[in-house]
């Protein structure tokens, strides 16, 4: 194998070049691995790229604007917040302590996320993580995960604004068509492109998948030091106001979801002196709070509906629930501003029958293999999984001297077969899984939600410390040498990682 085409430069894609760069290059010298995105690059990589193809991110003055809404460029095209569980900071952590350590400095990481219903009755904690599993779950601005990983990447390896017209499957090579009339060919072919991307259709089993409405839309916002503030006086003396237990909380209610953050010590260690707003925290790129809400719309909006045309119905579906919930929803989006506010219906991808072409020199990773519901909590861990498996797999079969000589076609079905193995029942296992918690977020009746909050309270209280292991103790190293040597790989994690973690 001499040459690589990652297609998509999102987060899957750019830990996919750099677990295949540090597990292959010592191998493999003269390896090419180039990465091809359809969007132009981030504001502070546009000035080095591609004049001067050796200049670093951190060379530029510019920063990217984590929280600008028109769709112009890479960073803005991956807006929004996310949870990154510990089976896939664990993985990030092993791809280089660097990223871990930025990944870090800029989120918040919590061990538990506080259940309550609509009034503001607790029904308890449940786990996010922890000791058992090595972390907690971090929130951060998906921007500046995706940034962290990008930097990261050397920039001659990378063409940005190549969107591709078409992927072709052959025994020997494989063809990359792209608008603009150029073509490549290589041996072997990553699709990280999303959920609307190209490369599935050279494999075709699974051409004609089309992702489909849930019937659910995100919509939601973050909030600045000013304006979080302004939020808590408002509602100080307010009835019934309830205020945050955890960092993270999630409301239930009849036919709404609400999530929300709010680091209520991060605001009283950055307390204003004579009103002047002065945060000694000044790089901490997450916002002081954040909220998004789930529920049932028809027909759906689109990514660039303006926030201002649903704000009345966000209201309208929160209304009388507690004081906060309201004051947050209220003070977004002020005067028709769209900065640090988002609107996302949630596209789902149905099992797809392969993520591999025939000839196997085609693989499908992250969301264009298997679209997470944001219920998952594991849309991202998942996709750098996929990395570290594909990175680790290629290691063994393209650089080990072991046993039987196999032919280029042999290791590549062999890579294909494996990776399938390993990773489509998982993240079918996480899918389902998540399906059902996105079910609790649709209308329900007074029974269903009764029922509902009745079985969340009870697990709350009797959950075990290891509820969380199928999804948190996953170990990719582990399962990989066990389907290597043979052996059927785990579907989900099987206990404690370890007890405790220097962080």
């Amino acid at each position: 194998m001499k040459s690589i085409a990652i297609v998509g430069a999102g987060v899957g894609g750019c830990t996919t070049y750099l677990f295949l760069k540090k597990h292959l290059s010592s191998h493999i010298p003269d390896l090419d691995i180039h990465i091809y995105e359809s969007y132009p690059p981030p504001p502070y990589l546009s000035k080095s790229h591609p004049k001067s193809p050796n200049a670093h991110p951190k060379d530029i003055e510019e920063t990217p604007n984590l929280h600008s809404t028109p769709t112009t460029n890479l960073t803005t095209a991956i807006g929004g917040g996310l949870g990154l569980a510990p089976n896939g900071i664990r993985v990030l952590k092993k791809l280089d302590p660097e990223i871990f350590s930025r990944i870090k400095a800029s989120s918040h990481e919590t061990d538990v996320f506080t259940l309550q219903v609509s009034s503001g009755r607790i029904l308890g904690n449940f786990p996010a993580g922890g000791k058992r599993y090595g972390h907690g779950t971090m929130m951060i601005m998906r921007a500046t995960l995706h940034d962290t990983v990008l930097e990261k990447v050397d920039l001659k390896d990378i063409s940005f604004e190549k969107k591709v017209k078409n992927v072709v499957d052959g025994e020997d090579r494989v063809k990359i068509q792209f608008e603009d009339g150029e073509s490549v060919e290589v041996d072997f072919v990553v699709g990280a492109d999303g959920v609307w991307g190209k490369t599935k259709e050279a494999i075709p089993e699974s051409a004609r998948v089309r992702a489909e409405y849930d019937g659910l839309v995100g919509i939601g916002a973050f909030l600045d030091e000013k304006t979080t503030r302004r939020i808590l006086d408002e509602v100080k003396d307010k009835k019934n106001l309830v205020l945050p237990k955890s960092f993270m909380t999630m409301t239930f209610g009849p036919g709404a979801f609400f999530g929300s953050w709010l680091d209520m010590d991060r605001v009283e260690k950055s307390s204003p002196k004579n009103g002047i707003l002065e945060s000694k925290d000044p790089d901490h790129n997450l916002p002081f709070a954040g909220w998004w809400s789930t529920f049932p719309m028809e027909p759906p909006p689109t990514s660039r509906t303006p926030f201002a045309e649903v704000k009345d119905q966000v209201l309208a579906k929160h209304k009388e629930w507690t004081p906060l919930i309201t004051a947050l929803i209220e003070n977004s989006g002020l005067d028709g501003n769209r900065e640090g506010t988002f609107v996302l219906p949630r596209w789902i991808t149905p099992p797809m029958p392969k993520w591999t072409s025939n000839s196997g020199r085609i693989l499908l990773a992250g969301d264009a293999a298997h679209c997470m519901p944001p219920d998952s909590g594991q849309g991202v861990s998942c996709a750098v999984e996929d990395a570290m498996t594909i990175a680790l797999l290629c290691e063994d079969i393209f650089t080990a001297k072991t046993g039987k000589e196999l032919s280029d076609q042999e290791r590549f079905k062999k890579l294909c077969d494996l990776y399938t193995k390993l990773r489509k029942p998982r993240c079918e296992y996480i899918v389902e899984e998540a399906r059902k918690r996105g079910d609790m977020k649709r209308e329900l009746g007074i029974v269903e939600q009764t029922i509902r909050n009745v079985v969340m309270w009870a697990m709350c209280k009797v959950m075990p410390e290891s509820a969380m292991d199928a999804f948190y103790s996953y170990d990719v190293e582990t399962e990989v040498k066990k389907a290597l040597k043979g052996e059927i790989p785990a579907v989900k994690g099987k206990g404690k990682v370890i007890a405790v973690e220097q962080k």
